[in-house]
């Protein structure tokens, strides 16, 4: 029996993963620097003070790490507010299990400030129980950590455990753990696909093909 469900943010509930590539290309032209394909695809795993760390020592900015995440951060809530859509299904899958009772929560690599303004934006605080960042637990998606903590908080166990990604990094973790992985496809690494679809317990091109899968599995009673 399913016990809870934990969503990423960027790509999986969002459409936004284009987004933080723009911002990056922004904030970084505004500083007289260039993004590279190879600086992009790095910053990509980063979470957002990661992000800010890896700016601040490739381009040797006199700017603390602390003003160049708050700099981001206001590019961010910007581009979240206005162009940024939840994507198809999700409010369909939130609802599903918010009526059913189920317990959720954030895992995500975004910074806290801008996931409240998301959630309230959007109307969806209501759903979540709790929200966690790579940065609160410590540790990135490399590790299993900040699953296991959100699933703590949820009172409930990893293999009846729903977690909803979209990176490759993520889900190759999340394969090695007994989490039920459902990999989400997003387009920004449509490259990815096929590792994520082998590592995935499912698969699904739209968050709420989930659902039927659900209703007949042996994983729910």
């Amino acid at each position: 029996m399913i016990q809870a469900a934990i969503f990423d943010v960027d790509g999986t509930l969002l459409d936004s993963l284009s987004m933080w590539e723009k911002i990056d290309q922004q904030y970084l032209s505004s500083l007289g620097c260039q993004a590279s394909e190879e600086i992009s695809r790095q910053l990509f795993t980063y979470s957002l003070e990661e992000g800010a760390r890896f700016i601040k020592e490739t381009f040797h900015l006199s700017k603390s790490v602390e003003t160049i995440v708050a700099e981001l951060v206001a590019l961010a809530n910007d581009y979240y507010l206005h162009d940024v859509p939840v994507k198809k299904g999700v409010k369909k899958v939130l609802n599903t299990f918010y009526q059913q009772g189920l317990p959720m929560a954030i895992c995500t690599s975004n910074h806290k400030d801008v996931i409240d303004q998301i959630l309230k934006a959007h109307q969806m605080e209501r759903y979540f129980r709790y929200v966690t960042t790579v940065d609160e637990v410590g540790q990135g998606k490399e590790s299993p950590q900040i699953y296991l903590t959100a699933c703590d908080h949820l009172h409930a166990t990893p293999s009846h455990t729903l977690v909803f990604e979209d990176a490759l990094h993520a889900i190759e973790t999340l394969s090695k753990t007994d989490f039920i992985t459902v990999g989400c496809y997003d387009d920004y690494s449509r490259k990815d696909q096929p590792e994520i679809k082998q590592l995935s317990t499912y698969y699904v091109h739209e968050i709420d093909e989930i659902l039927p899968c659900l209703e007949t599995s042996a994983v729910v009673d």
